[in-house]
């Protein structure tokens, strides 16, 4: 008899669902908007959850009944009181006979690594990290910015590469090429009136995550303001995922450090060395991982390892060879290790 289960990944922007048997065969695939509740509320997030959920057993041909385990990875998951809330909300909408709730960021880590333990560095829009030990001991940080203690993401890259501007504009920074990439970008003729259109809240916060490439283009060509601000990102990584190997025990261990988000694919190397060169000084067989997947992937062999399947390199084989070919999405790859 086969055994199915279910995985989901839900964002800040975007929810995906994945439906697998116990060989790793990819049966259904389905997507929606945010499942985060901080976002639209815990209503609007079971929504999209549910809509996600019913599109992957669709494609399946499976009933909700017949999903043995769902292992649901979600954004705001992070306090205790998270956890007991989206437990029963997700029980409520009956999508499997048993669900798991995780954090969105073991997702991301069990998505990039050759094994069921590691460390995640999460640098998208905002910034987070998780780590998971051979033992099964799980660490996520409450992600919750500024209270919770983070630094660094797409969100406060931005707002540094505008401080950048306006200190070099006033002369209380050094010149950098962020100004005229920065205008440039925005279609803004001075720094006048960037600081005007800031001020008035005139500009779109999605377009100012966007100028975050500058940075790294900037760096690319040079500039000291740049690459100051990419050392410091690189750096605050680092903290954040020898943080987690010392508490987990793993600074003797080939811990496999993931590293996921956008703000990683900005040009260039500088950010990645800075990274490698810190975290090896805390653990030196540690390997900086690059996943080119989806952390709705890892969400799935968080599942199947939770219905206790083995998950070895045909299981691994066969998520690659399906992925594709059964949801017209983009093909799973195993990691890419940086030396």
């Amino acid at each position: 008899m086969r055994r199915y289960v279910l995985g989901l990944d839900g964002g800040g922007s975007k929810t995906h669902a994945l439906v697998v048997n116990e060989m790793g065969h990819v049966l259904g695939f389905g997507q929606a908007g945010t499942s985060n509740h901080q976002v639209h509320g815990l209503q609007s997030a079971m929504m999209e959850v549910q809509r996600a959920v019913k599109s992957a057993l669709d494609g399946a041909g499976l009933s909700p009944s017949e999903i043995e385990l769902g292992c649901f990875c979600l954004a705001g998951a992070d306090l205790p009181e998270d956890y007991i809330m989206l437990q029963k909300a997700v029980q409520t909408l009956n999508l499997a006979r048993s669900v798991v709730i995780k954090n969105d960021t073991l997702a991301a880590l069990r998505s990039g690594t050759t094994r069921s333990w590691g460390v995640v560095v999460i640098c998208g829009t905002g910034f987070n990290a998780a780590g998971r030990s051979p033992g099964g001991e799980e660490i996520v940080f409450p992600g919750l910015g500024p209270i919770s203690g983070d630094w660094g993401g797409g969100g406060t890259l931005s707002r540094e590469m505008i401080r950048a501007v306006m200190r070099a504009w006033d002369g209380r920074g050094k010149p950098t090429l962020l100004t005229a990439l920065v205008l440039k970008a925005l279609g803004i003729d001075s720094v006048e009136k960037l600081l005007a259109l800031l001020y008035h809240k005139q500009i779109d916060p999605q377009h100012l995550l966007d100028l975050v490439p500058l940075l790294f283009e900037a760096g690319e060509s040079g500039d000291q303001v740049a690459q100051d601000l990419i050392v410091r990102m690189g750096t605050e990584v680092a903290v954040a995922a020898n943080a987690l190997i010392r508490r987990l025990s793993l600074k003797e261990e080939d811990v496999e450090v993931v590293l996921g988000g956008s703000v990683f694919k900005g040009r260039g190397d500088l950010m990645l060395n800075t990274i490698t060169r810190l975290v090896h000084e805390e653990a030196p067989k540690a390997r900086i991982m690059r996943p080119h997947h989806e952390p709705v992937v890892g969400a799935v062999l968080l599942a199947l390892e939770a219905a206790g399947a083995v998950i070895d390199g045909a299981l691994y084989q066969s998520l690659e060879g399906n992925w594709q070919s059964v949801n017209r999405c983009k093909a799973v790859n195993l990691p890419e290790e940086h030396p």
